[in-house]
């Protein structure tokens, strides 16, 4: 399996809400710029196809639907992925977290790649990632501590956006200038996206 020649690249990731990122550009390049789990997996990749003299003929980027888990929002674009593996006598392409950091598998994911024909999964391996040796378990590991620090924090910035809000004069403001002002300040919702008229109403409601 591991003398065939050609190879799929497949990178996903998960949201992270708290941080702004919600969205992943469908371009590799952008989506490699946006994210740097992307980028270090793209670049696990590559380096271990070169490694076995191997030629990368696609490669494709993901992003899960929820924060904390993987869905069967995958399933498609894994099939879809695997068919042209068949078609292209290719090897799926992708590197397994999941060990390394003691996380719950992607079931649905994995259970796509039961035929281990058509896949091979790669060890998250320390990497050169723009210019410097990039480790995926410290990075994720930095990442999680940031995360406690968000929920710990997220009743500060509650009453940090009802102060704004009173600020604002919101009794005699509408919805929609309202959602205006705290975009234009900068001031994100609690779980650290823009506001809308909807998840302000939401939010105003819930005080």
């Amino acid at each position: 399996m591991v003398g065939m020649q050609k190879f799929i690249g497949f990178y996903w990731t998960l949201p992270v809400p708290w941080a702004g990122f919600n969205e992943l550009p469908k371009d590799l390049d952008a989506a490699a710029e946006a994210s740097k789990t992307i980028r270090y997996q793209r670049e696990r990749v590559r380096k271990w196809a070169k490694a076995q003299k191997g030629t990368l003929i696609h490669e494709e980027v993901f992003m899960e639907l929820l924060p904390d888990r993987g869905s069967e929002q995958i399933a498609p674009a894994i099939d879809t992925l695997l068919s042209r593996c068949r078609e292209e006598n290719a090897t799926l392409l992708l590197v397994d977290f999941s060990q390394a950091f003691g996380w719950r598998r992607h079931g649905a994911l994995y259970d796509k790649l039961r035929d281990e024909s058509l896949s091979i999964t790669l060890e998250p391996e320390p990497v050169e990632v723009d210019g410097a040796l990039f480790d995926p378990i410290g990075h994720f590991r930095s990442w999680r501590d940031l995360q406690d620090a968000f929920v710990v924090e997220k009743s500060d910035r509650k009453a940090a956006i009802q102060a704004a809000i009173a600020n604002y004069g919101a009794t005699n403001t509408n919805l929609a200038t309202l959602v205006a002002a705290l975009n234009r300040d900068g001031i994100r919702t609690p779980t650290g996206k823009r506001w809308t008229e909807d998840n302000l109403r939401k939010f105003l409601k819930s005080l």
